[in-house]
């Protein structure tokens, strides 16, 4: 018991220390807006459409191969509307390809079909370590999100009964859902470059460059 409360008290004391070093030591309302342009790995998403895609319509509808992953971006903007929150908007896109083929066996090419998911969120942000160079923050975003697929740059596919289909473009749209738990801004008072980690609609890991004005 002893152990437990000396424990628990030290906790409470590291965690008031680290509350008080959080606050920020210089005039945070100086530049209060941010535009930043991202770069990064697949979102949770997108593998969603990819997974549905081979195990349910690739296979049948398209008889595809040789995909092709474009990459993962983002624009944001935000506000500092206190030390610790922002609040502004996030707008992402990811894109992909595959090779189609007119048979199952994938023997007589004819074009490709092309993938996109797009999403534009509100986003909140949580910082709570706030320094002139350096910040840590995680954030929430909640918005909508569509899933395309372009098949209009090919020749009609024949499915698995023979059928012939005619080119499409399909979209399906779905509630944007984003975690961010830890991200990392670090720079100069106007310009610096950040790093996220995501869950959701968002790549999950990327890095790019922002602004501050």
């Amino acid at each position: 018991m002893k152990r437990i409360v000396i424990f628990l008290m030290v906790a409470l004391m590291t965690t008031t220390a680290f509350a008080k070093e959080s606050v920020p030591n210089y005039d945070w309302k100086e530049n209060r807006h941010s535009l930043s342009i991202t770069a990064g790995a697949p979102s949770g998403y997108f593998l969603m459409r990819e997974v549905m895609g081979a195990l349910v319509l690739l296979p049948v509808a398209d008889h595809a191969k040789n995909s092709k992953y474009f990459g993962a971006y983002s624009f944001q903007y935000h506000y500092q509307c206190l030390w610790w929150l922002k609040a502004g908007f996030k707008a992402t896109w990811e894109g992909d390809s595959h090779e189609m083929y007119k048979e199952k066996e994938q023997t007589t090419y004819t074009g490709k079909s092309f993938g996109h998911t797009m999403a534009i969120t509100p986003s909140v942000q949580f910082t709570y370590f706030n320094r002139k160079h350096v910040q840590l923050y995680s954030g929430i975003d909640l918005g909508l999100s569509v899933m395309l697929r372009d098949r209009r740059y090919a020749e009609g596919v024949t499915d698995s009964d023979g059928n012939q289909k005619k080119n499409e473009l399909n979209a399906i749209f779905l509630p944007a859902i984003n975690i961010t738990p830890i991200a990392v801004i670090a720079g100069g008072e106007h310009v610096y470059f950040l790093a996220e980690t995501n869950i959701g609609s968002d790549a999950f890991i990327k890095g790019g460059i922002g602004f501050r004005f």
